[in-house]
């Protein structure tokens, strides 16, 4: 039973199916099997979301062409009437969509959603991939639902620098959440929709600006995540110590810093011609055995993770960078769903607030200070092995310090 969703915040519940339009979870027939895309309050139901089967591609893109123009109408009449709220200053953030117009239309836009739907179901094939993007789905968007709590006040004080004055302004006027997009890059890095808070872009500067909506953050973050998964991919053992000092010590002679072992780790990586030729790129080139990887995850111009994620049209300069980034970035969100799972069932309101590249930041309540020990080893452990993993805790984004975990 196809059906389709009236709004996707948490407190506005409601459902169109069979020529109904149905407004509480307990009278949600039996038998709903597919609707377009995940909100909160289906969780725990066995549904189908027909946007993960377009892996990232527009709607406009798998629309038949004999219901082109229901859509076009529909669409037209939903610009229409966002324009008028707008217009009469209605918050649609602290509103019910199905609130603010008419039945009739939400039958109308049902109907022809629940069409196309059905459309993509029956001609597209299941992506092999497609309970990892559904789970990943859910933790994004309930992570969307999660305001962003700011010192406005603190922000507005940086108004008056010139360097920092657009960002101020944009942290003060864009929709203050973080919305995800999972199918935003090649490599299956996240990124944010434009208009919300621009968490991965975030200057440093106001980072102390952003505050918990519970008591502290909690920063579990991989040290060396690209280099781990490199050793990982090879199924090296992992070093204990620092990834960065480990190259120093046991690589590079030429080198006397960390800061400048990373450097050249990464020109070396990401595929800088004039790294190639480096010392330091030889010395890695011997150490990392790159042809054997390459032989295993890149054929005919396209790396396969070990996660069976396919990134077509690559080089082979840049074939190796995909992979570990690719396989990296995958790796975190694998350890964000574990994460986010033990919160849910174990904890009393915690929740994941934050997925920066390879770090994963928590909301904590003091009452789930208990759980931070299983957190810690969770995120350790990995498909890749044991990998180190730096702990933090603050009460705002900028103010995190190092948390010893007994």
């Amino acid at each position: 039973m196809i059906f389709q969703t009236l709004d996707d915040k948490a407190d506005c519940v409601g459902i169109y199916t069979n020529n109904q339009l149905i407004f509480d979870t307990l009278e949600f027939p039996k038998g709903l099997t597919a609707t377009w895309k995940y909100v909160p309050y289906l969780r725990g139901m066995e549904i189908d979301y027909a946007t993960l089967y377009l892996e990232g591609r527009s709607i406009l893109s798998s629309i038949p062409e004999y219901l082109q123009d229901d859509w076009d109408d529909i669409s037209k009449k939903i610009i229409a009437f966002k324009r008028s709220l707008a217009i009469s200053h209605v918050d649609t953030l602290e509103n019910c969509f199905f609130d603010l117009v008419p039945s009739r239309f939400l039958v109308e836009f049902c109907e022809v959603k629940n069409k196309i739907t059905k459309h993509i179901l029956d001609s597209i094939k299941k992506p092999s991939r497609y309970e990892f993007y559904k789970y990943v789905s859910m933790m994004l968007t309930d992570i969307s639902h999660r305001t962003v709590r700011l010192d406005r006040r603190k922000i507005n004080t940086y108004k008056q620098v010139p360097k920092l004055k657009s960002h101020a302004e944009t942290l003060l006027t864009c929709n203050p959440v973080v919305d995800y997009n999972q199918f935003g890059t090649k490599t299956g890095r996240l990124t944010t929709r434009k208009s919300t808070f621009p968490i991965l872009t975030l200057n440093k500067v106001f980072r102390s600006s952003v505050l918990p909506q519970n008591d502290f953050f909690v920063e579990l973050d991989f040290n060396g995540a690209e280099v781990r998964t490199l050793l990982g991919l090879l199924g090296a053992d992992q070093p204990a110590e620092d990834v960065h000092e480990f190259h120093l010590n046991n690589i590079f002679t030429g080198l006397s810093t960390r800061d400048e072992a990373k450097v050249a780790f990464f020109a070396w990586l990401y595929g800088s011609r004039a790294a190639a030729k480096t010392p330091e790129a030889t010395a890695l080139e011997g150490f990392y055995d790159k042809s054997s990887l390459l032989d295993v995850h890149w054929k005919d111009k396209t790396v396969t993770t070990p996660f069976r994620k396919q990134i077509h049209d690559v080089e082979k300069h840049y074939a190796l960078n995909y992979l570990v980034q690719s396989t990296a970035a995958e790796l975190t969100l694998k350890q964000a769903l574990k994460l986010d799972h033990l919160l849910r069932t174990q904890g009393s309101g915690s929740a994941i607030a934050f997925i920066i590249h390879d770090a994963v930041i928590l909301d904590m309540k003091k009452e789930d200070e208990h759980l931070l020990k299983m957190l810690y080893e969770l995120m350790k452990s990995t498909n890749f092995g044991t990998f180190s993993i730096n702990i933090k805790k603050g009460q705002t984004l900028g103010s995190l310090r190092k948390e010893e975990i007994g």
